[in-house]
């Protein structure tokens, strides 16, 4: 019994008779029209080079071509197999703030409505995969748990709201929580939780909330919803007009991105962190693929064998003998050979218009390139104007990639080494505590190098010496930073009732690192330690660290952020 998979087409074979029918028609006209022109003894003369029985077979070949067409379209099965299918995938949550800081309009229209879009444009994407919602504020619950019907767990978005909310604020700890109990501990699938928020975590404890996450094996994906700028968080007001949101003291919200702990979170769970404003979801989804896939769920399926192919190659066959066979008696296909000889005359035009067409292609796309902000080109811009002493400029251009790559850690080192010399050595310090989060043991000893650098900057001593005490760990070998350490130590010893507030010009200060190679040696290397007293030194400030941690007292817990309900 023949099986169709698109039967409805099968209505399309009402149009060959009536295109039959039309034919002999126009048939019938031209005949009328001929005998109207001439004497009917002159008729069979001015046509005796037409032969009826081709122009039959040429109509004949064009009916069945499109009759064969149409039965192919239709898709003719017969014959059944029995399929075993098992799918391989992985669990994705997706935890959406739903708080009031995310109808702030640095994004348009506002970043809930930006984010949903994102969102529903990723699950598509995940078709293959168990996927869950969770959306919260001050509290977190789960919307739809884990399933493989991408398109049910789409219509939880278009309900997620800050007015639905049981509890107003921002508990990322609440999300992660939420999270994990959604993933079923039984399974053995990897476990990825895409984070969307804007990262003004106001209550909860994001140490906590990351360590769980490790723990249970889940990968954060977080996506920062905003700008560093920030923006007013719009709300109704009584009037019905539009009012702006603030805080106890009266002043106006402003909310802005907090990447920095997004980030964070994302490198210690072996995830990734996006901006959404610059955000390419082929880069997640390729981030997802990326993890180990497992079996989820399976079943067994009735398969219905094709064949339409030997359909479509006859209606193939007889639509080119209807378009190319004469109805002339003096040969099969000259329409054929006159047609070739054409395209060949034009062949030459042809291929000069195509190559013009070509070249001014490449030329859009060479300009289009150069137009985008490159990551790369950036990178290599910020170095230049760093050797140039531009350090401002170089900054600009380091900014510039970091929009496009926010978890790029060398980008964050860069930036922390152009900061130092424009001498605001705290903001150094958090651009290298983020280039920290590199798997590269090298640029990990740069950065503690340099952090020790803006520490002794700052007339930070102990933060100082701790500093190149790691570095040394990563390095031993690294000259500068013994150099450092050593003078960290001696000036301490110097003034040890007020190490810190007592030198406020000191006399040699250590040297900003390049990022490519070594500083060149200094006067202090004159009094430089060698390698197995720099060591032994190493061990002693090792061991008096820990004492010292032992002696300090618990630090006191978080407070909750206390009436902050955005």
């Amino acid at each position: 019994m023949i099986r169709w998979g698109a039967p409805h087409l099968l209505w399309l074979l009402v149009a060959v008779p009536a295109l039959a029918a039309a034919m002999i028609a126009g048939a019938w006209l031209r005949r009328r029209s001929l005998a109207r022109l001439a004497d009917a003894e002159l008729v069979p003369r001015l046509t005796d080079s037409r032969s009826p029985r081709l122009a039959l077979l040429k109509n004949a070949c064009l009916l069945a071509g499109l009759a064969f067409l149409i039965v192919a379209a239709a898709r003719p099965q017969w014959g059944e197999k029995l399929q075993v299918y098992k799918g391989r995938g992985i669990d994705v949550v997706v935890a959406l703030d739903a708080s009031r800081s995310m109808l702030a309009t640095d994004i348009i229209p506002n970043r809930l409505t930006k984010a949903k879009s994102q969102i529903s444009a990723l699950l598509d994407n995940l078709s293959t995969d168990r996927v869950g919602i969770v959306s919260f504020a001050g509290e977190a619950q789960v919307m739809c748990p884990l399933t493989p019907d991408v398109e049910a767990a789409k219509l939880f978005l278009g309900i997620i709201d800050p007015d639905n909310m049981p509890k107003p604020g921002t508990n990322i700890q609440k999300a992660i929580e939420a999270a994990v109990s959604t993933f079923d501990p039984e399974a053995e699938t990897s476990r990825a939780l895409v984070l969307v928020t804007d990262g003004e975590s106001l209550d909860g404890d994001l140490n906590a909330a990351v360590r769980l996450a490790a723990t249970e094996g889940i990968h954060i994906y977080a996506i920062g919803v905003g700008t560093p700028q920030g923006s007013t968080i719009p709300e109704a007001s009584a009037n019905g007009g539009t009012s702006y949101k603030k805080d106890e003291q009266g002043k106006i919200v402003v909310s802005r991105l907090a990447e920095q702990q997004l980030l964070v979170m994302a490198k210690l769970t072996d995830g990734r962190y996006f901006r959404s404003e610059t955000i390419n979801l082929n880069n997640l989804i390729a981030a997802l693929d990326q993890l180990q896939k497992h079996p989820i769920g399976g079943g067994e399926y009735v398969e219905y064998e094709e064949h339409f192919q030997a359909f479509l190659a006859v209606a193939f066959a007889l639509l080119f003998l209807g378009l190319f066979l004469s109805d002339r008696k003096r040969g099969w296909f000259p329409e054929w050979s006159a047609r070739v000889a054409k395209w060949r005359a034009r062949f030459a035009g042809a291929a000069a218009i195509t190559l013009g067409f070509a070249l001014a292609g490449a030329t859009l796309a060479a300009s289009a390139s150069d137009a985008r902000a490159d990551v790369g080109s950036s990178m290599r811009k910020g170095l230049a104007l760093e050797r140039a002493g531009k350090y401002p400029q170089a900054l600009e251009a380091y900014q510039q990639a970091l929009v496009l790559e926010p978890d790029n850690e060398r980008i964050h080192y860069n930036m922390g080494r152009a900061l130092y010399q424009m001498d605001r050595p705290n903001d150094a310090v958090d651009h290298f505590k983020l280039g920290l989060l590199t798997k590269s043991a090298k640029l990990r000893e740069r950065g503690l190098y340099n952090m020790g650098n803006c520490a002794y900057r700052a007339q930070q001593l102990d933060d100082a010496i701790g500093f190149y005490s790691q570095a040394l760990l990563l390095d031993p070998g690294d000259t500068h930073a013994k150099e450092n350490l050593e003078l960290c130590l001696k000036k301490k010893s110097e003034s040890p009732q007020k190490p810190d507030s007592t030198q406020k010009n000191p006399q040699q200060q250590p040297q900003q690192q390049p990022e490519t190679q070594q500083a060149q040696p200094t006067s202090a290397q004159k009094g430089a330690i060698p390698k197995d007293q720099a060591n032994r030194m190493l061990q002693a400030l090792q061991s008096k660290e820990r004492e010292n941690l032992k002696k300090q007292p618990k630090p006191p817990e978080a407070k909750n952020a206390g009436g902050k309900d955005w």
